[in-house]
């Protein structure tokens, strides 16, 4: 082969990468685009279900401070024989103790105080952006306190229609705080 032959050869390899690299980014790009829109219907969804969620995550953590406040007072019994720890190596388990006990079932209620907290701050990030919209109220009602949308209607004075249309306008502002562009549809 010349070496004219293998330059022509290596520009014709060059150019059917550079032909499948395009192509794979089109599909790519196509498929990032479709993804995103379905994605947007999900976002609307998955805020409806954080906000339905906001008044329990609040009385969790109430409860689990309680927890906590019942665990520190009567501390840990001996009794159960389910709480073992285990050590790689070790041909058995230890037993712990009744303050390690105790220590354990404090962290995981504090573990899920910081995780329904940093949802509920989160939530209320997002809250802030609409607070000052005058179907704010809209939300509220629905999401924390169970109404439906005649009821609403009734209690802020407009037809069911236009309590629906900014109750989702606003849901859908609260997905783009709590989802960025991945709410965009």
């Amino acid at each position: 082969m010349t070496s004219t032959a293998r330059a022509e050869k290596g520009v014709n390899i060059q150019k059917l990468i550079e032909e499948a690299v395009k192509k794979a980014v089109s599909a790519t790009v196509l498929f990032g685009m479709e993804k995103a829109k379905a994605d947007g219907k999900e976002t609307f969804k998955k805020t409806e279900q954080r906000l339905y969620a906001y008044p329990e995550l609040k009385k969790n953590i109430e409860k689990y401070y309680a927890d906590i406040e019942d665990v520190q007072l009567e501390g840990a019994t001996r009794k159960s024989k389910d709480l073992v720890f285990f050590s790689p190596g070790m041909g058995g388990g230890t037993r712990l103790s009744a303050e390690e006990i105790m220590e354990g079932r404090i962290a995981v209620l504090q573990k899920k105080i910081y995780r329904d907290q940093s949802e509920i701050d989160e939530i209320d990030f997002a809250l802030s952006a609409i607070s000052g919209d005058e179907y704010y109220q809209a939300v509220a009602l629905k999401y924390f306190n169970g109404k439906t949308d005649e009821m609403i209607a009734e209690e802020i004075n407009c037809d069911q229609s236009t309590v629906r249309r900014n109750k989702n306008r606003l849901v859908r502002k609260l997905a783009i705080k709590l989802y960025g562009a991945q709410a965009l549809s």
